[in-house]
């Protein structure tokens, strides 16, 4: 989904949602960095304007697939209850897409993060050898490191625009995804500025990495047992009982509200919740 706001064909396809994004760009004052953050090369009213146009495209797709076949199929009295429902899929389909940016921040995150203690272990044997900084990145963007080397060779390809190494790594530590980068590039600027030892300042964040990593692998041992007794609330216990309920109830109001189609809703609403659910936390995890 996040490849999407990259396309050439969908930022077309969403002109003519502009205008109106364009209204709504006060109301999310810190867009902007974030799609910095996420590499997108972007504006904010563009990406709302596919936002919105996909938000529309869900929609209509819900009209076709739960509307109109309930209402042939049990009449117009489904009518009310399958349109809520659609409209209520495409909010939560425009509050998805607007935290696909986030998502992909801290996504870029922790694959930087995954590779970044083996990057400042071969930047500082390169250093000890007595490898120029500049080199020592250059190197690196042609290593295998991911989203690491990737980073890198942005690093190269300014410095070879002639603009200066430490401003270059300072700005590219404004808008990196990773705080453990930003410190790297920012205790690398402020190294070369003192003139002191690169080499001891990338070995103490190394250290520190490999504590912080550790740490978070305990806590997420900790957080699985919370998540896993929402889990069992929230798509065993509440649905189970919540049918129960609806069941008692139906005899006493009537079948008119409590329909099967109601029941169907429930089901598709507990599929929908169990995927975010298990998608959430799954991105919860810490990257080693």
């Amino acid at each position: 989904m996040a490849s999407i706001f990259k396309s050439k064909t969908a930022r077309e396809t969403a002109k003519p949602f502009e205008e109106p994004a364009k209204r709504l760009v006060l109301l999310f004052p810190d867009l902007e960095w974030d799609l910095k953050r996420a590499g997108y090369n972007i504006d904010t009213t563009q990406f709302l304007s596919i936002v919105m146009y996909l938000s529309l495209v869900s929609f209509i797709a819900c009209v076709f697939m739960i509307v109109v076949p309930l209402v042939t199929v049990k009449g117009g009295e489904q009518l009310y209850i399958s349109l809520l429902f659609s409209i209520f899929i495409t909010f939560v389909m425009f509050l998805y897409l607007l935290f696909i940016p986030k998502m992909e921040i801290s996504k870029r995150g922790r694959l930087i993060d995954g590779d970044l203690e083996y990057m400042l272990k071969d930047m500082e044997i390169q250093l000890s050898s007595g490898v120029p900084l500049f080199d020592t990145l250059v190197n690196v963007g042609r290593g295998k490191y991911g989203e690491c080397s990737r980073i890198a060779d942005e690093i190269v390809q300014e410095v070879e625009a002639g603009k200066s190494i430490t401003d270059v790594l300072d700005g590219v530590g404004l808008w990196s995804p990773s705080d453990y980068l930003r410190n790297v590039l920012w205790q690398i600027v402020n190294t070369v500025r003192s003139g002191s030892d690169i080499k001891r300042s990338l070995a103490a964040i190394s250290a520190d990495l490999r504590i912080e990593k550790e740490n978070k692998i305990k806590a997420y041992a900790q957080e699985l047992n919370m998540w896993g007794l929402l889990y069992m609330l929230g798509a065993i216990i509440l649905p189970s009982m919540g049918v129960t309920l609806l069941v008692i109830l139906s005899s006493f109001i009537g079948g008119g509200i409590i329909t099967e189609t109601l029941f169907w809703l429930i089901l598709v609403g507990l599929i929908f919740f169990q995927m975010i659910f298990i998608s959430f936390v799954k991105g919860k995890r810490p990257t080693v």
